[in-house]
C-alpha cells in the first residue's frame, strides 16, 4: 500500500515538474499517465485542470476540476480553483456560492492564500485580496526569491487600486529586489507617482535595458514605457519620446492587427444603426440604474467615474464587458454559429431582442446596486454600443467624456495597455482610428442628442464646481460636497489613472502634447486634413 502511494506521488511530482517547466506536451503526457494508473487521483485531476487553466482552455479546466471534486468533494483547494475558473468564464454567481463553502477562518497554505487573493481581485474586493496576499507573504519568507517576488508585485497592485501609494511603492521595491528582471514592476512603479530629478529610477532601468542578455519583446517594451514616463516627469521630453516610440514599435511588432478592419466596423455601425433603426418602436428594458461613462480611453473618464461614485446614491462596477457579452449571447439566438467577422456581428446585433438584452444585462449586473440606487459601467469602448444601449436600456444615463484630440491621442499612445486598443502603438493607425471614432460619436450625437451627456475634460478641470453640478443634474442626483472632494473617496480604482484620482483636480495634463509638437506634427496634420477641430 505504501509503495502504491509513493508511486502515485512520484508520477504527480513528474507532472508538476513539467507543468512548472511550461513543457506542455510532457506535462499532458505525465498527467495522462498518472490518471491512467490512478483514475481516482483527485490530485492528478487538479494538475490536469491547472494545466488547462494555464493554457486558457476553461472548458477542459472546469471538466477536470469537477472530476477532482467528485472524488474529494470536501477539498477546499479544489473548490477554490473551480471558483477561479468560474470567474474567468464570468459566472460570478456560481463562484460566490462555492466560496461560501470555504472556511476562510482556518489557516491555509501559501498557494491557497495566493489563489484566494486572485479570486477576490476578480470579484473586485481588493481589500480582501490585499489581506490574503499579505497572509501568503507572511508564510513565504523562507521560500525562494523567485517565488516571493510575484506576491509582492500583486500586493502592490492591490494597494495601488486602493490608493495606498507609499505601501505599493515599497512593495514594488521589494519585488524588484527579489527579481531584478521584473520589467512589469519597473513600469508599475514608474507610474505610481511623479518622479523627480533627485529621486527616480532611470539609471537602474537603463542598465537593465542595455544588458547583453536578451530580453523578451514585451519586457523591453515595458522598460521603454517606464523610461518614457520617468523622463517626462523630469521634463526631458526628447528622451521621453525616444523611449516611448521605441517601446510602442516593439509592442506593435508583436501584434497581428489591421486597423482597416476596425475602421470598417465603425463605419458599419453608423450604417446599420441609422435614423430608422434608432427611432423604431421597440420595447426596451425599463431599468434606469445604469450610468454608462464612455468614449476613448485616457480622456478623463476615470475622473468622472470617481466624482460620481463619491455620491451616496452611486456605486461603481468599473470597466465591465457585460453588455457586449450579453449582446453576443443574444446574437446566438438568431444564428447558432458564431459570426464570421465583426461586420456580421454588427448586422446581427441590430436584429436581436432588445428588451431581452436589457433584461439580461440588468440581471447580470444586479449585484452592483447593493450600495446605491445607481451604478457606473465605465468601459470606454461601450461607445460602440450606444445605439444598442439606447434600444435595450432607454432609461440608462450615457455620459461621453471627450478631451482635446491631440492630448487624447498622445495620452493613448503613451499607455501600454494590458489588453485591447491595438491601434494605440502606431501614430498613423492611432490617428486613423481616432478619426473613425470621432465620426461615430458625431453620428450618435446627431441621432440621440438628448440621450447623451457630453462632458469636456478641459472644462471640468478648469471649472470643476459648475461642471460637477451640471453632471449631477443630468444624472438626476442632488448636490453632495463629497463629489467635489472625490479624491478623499476610498473606492478602489483599477484603471491606468488609479494614482491620479487620489489627488485633487489639477491642470498639468492640459495641452501636454505641446511638449512633443515636432514628434506629433504628422498626427496633427492627419487630424486637420480629416476636419477634426484642434
Amino acid at each position: 500500500m505504501a509503495q502504491t502511494t509513493l508511486t502515485e506521488n512520484k508520477l504527480l511530482d513528474i507532472a508538476w515538474h513539467y507543468i512548472n517547466q511550461q513543457n506542455v506536451e510532457q506535462a499532458k503526457l505525465a498527467c495522462q499517465t498518472l490518471l491512467a494508473q490512478y483514475p481516482q487521483s483527485d490530485e492528478g485531476w487538479f494538475a490536469l485542470s491547472f494545466l488547462a487553466f494555464q493554457l486558457g482552455d476553461m472548458k477542459q479546466a472546469l471538466a477536470h476540476i469537477n472530476q477532482a471534486i467528485a472524488i474529494a468533494c470536501q477539498n477546499e483547494r479544489w473548490l477554490l480553483h473551480k471558483a477561479h475558473i468560474l470567474l474567468v468564464i464570468k459566472d460570478k454567481k456560481s463562484a460566490k456560492a462555492l466560496l461560501a463553502q470555504i472556511n476562510l477562518n482556518l489557516s491555509k497554505d501559501i498557494d491557497f492564500y495566493a489563489e484566494l487573493a486572485l479570486v477576490f481581485n476578480k470579484l473586485s474586493d481588493h481589500k480582501k485580496a490585499e489581506y490574503y496576499y499579505q497572509q501568503a507573504i507572511a508564510l513565504a519568507t523562507r521560500m525562494a526569491k523567485a517565488y516571493q517576488a510575484p506576491l509582492y508585485f500583486n500586493l502592490a497592485t492591490m494597494q495601488r487600486y486602493l490608493g495606498k501609494i507609499a505601501q505599493a511603492n515599497a512593495n514594488l521595491d521589494k519585488a524588484i529586489e527579489l527579481n531584478p528582471q521584473d520589467s512589469e514592476a519597473y513600469l508599475l512603479r514608474a507610474n505610481l507617482q511623479k518622479q523627480t530629478v533627485d529621486n527616480n529610477h532611470i539609471l537602474q532601468i537603463q542598465t537593465l535595458l542595455t544588458k547583453k542578455q536578451p530580453l523578451p519583446p514585451l519586457s523591453k517594451a515595458q522598460l521603454c514605457y517606464a523610461l518614457a514616463k520617468e523622463f517626462e516627469d523630469i521634463e526631458q521630453f526628447q528622451q521621453s519620446f525616444h523611449y516611448l516610440q521605441q517601446g510602442a514599435t516593439i509592442r506593435r511588432n508583436g501584434i497581428s492587427y489591421d486597423v482597416k478592419e476596425d475602421i470598417a466596423t465603425l463605419k458599419e455601425i453608423i450604417k446599420v444603426f441609422n435614423h430608422t433603426c434608432l427611432t423604431q418602436t421597440v420595447e426596451g428594458c425599463d431599468d434606469d440604474r445604469t450610468i454608462f461613462i464612455l468614449g476613448l480611453p485616457r480622456t478623463g473618464s476615470t475622473l468622472v467615474e470617481h466624482i460620481l461614485a463619491s455620491h451616496s446614491q452611486v456605486n461603481t462596477a468599473g470597466e465591465l464587458n457585460d453588455f457586449a457579452i450579453e449582446m453576443l449571447r443574444q446574437c446566438q439566438n438568431i444564428q447558432p454559429f458564431p459570426p464570421k467577422n465583426k461586420l456580421e456581428t454588427v448586422s446581427l446585433s441590430a436584429r436581436i431582442n432588445f428588451k431581452a438584452l436589457g433584461q439580461a444585462y440588468k440581471e447580470r449586473t444586479q449585484e452592483y446596486c447593493a450600495k446605491g440606487q445607481y451604478f457606473i459601467d465605465k468601459l470606454p469602448l461601450n461607445s460602440l454600443y450606444i445605439g444598442l444601449i439606447h434600444l435595450a436600456l432607454p432609461n440608462a444615463k450615457i455620459i461621453y467624456v471627450k478631451r482635446n484630440p491631440l492630448d487624447t491621442c498622445y495620452a493613448i499612445y503613451k499607455q501600454l495597455f494590458t489588453q485591447g486598443y491595438p491601434f494605440s502603438y502606431d501614430l498613423k493607425e492611432l490617428g486613423e482610428y481616432f478619426i473613425a471614432h470621432y465620426h461615430l460619436m458625431a453620428h450618435w450625437k446627431k441621432q440621440l442628442a438628448d440621450k447623451i451627456y457630453e462632458i469636456d475634460y478641459e472644462r471640468l478641470v478648469i471649472n470643476p464646481a459648475d461642471e460637477i453640478n451640471k453632471l449631477l443634474e443630468f444624472c438626476k442626483l442632488d448636490w453632495q460636497q463629497s463629489c467635489e472632494l472625490f479624491y478623499q473617496n476610498n473606492n478602489a480604482s483599477t484603471t491606468a489613472s488609479a494614482s491620479q484620482v487620489r489627488q485633487p483636480i489639477y491642470q498639468s495634463s492640459l495641452h501636454k502634447w505641446r511638449n512633443y509638437q515636432q514628434q506629433l506634427a504628422p498626427l496633427q496634420q492627419q487630424l486637420l486634413l480629416a476636419g477634426i477641430p484642434l
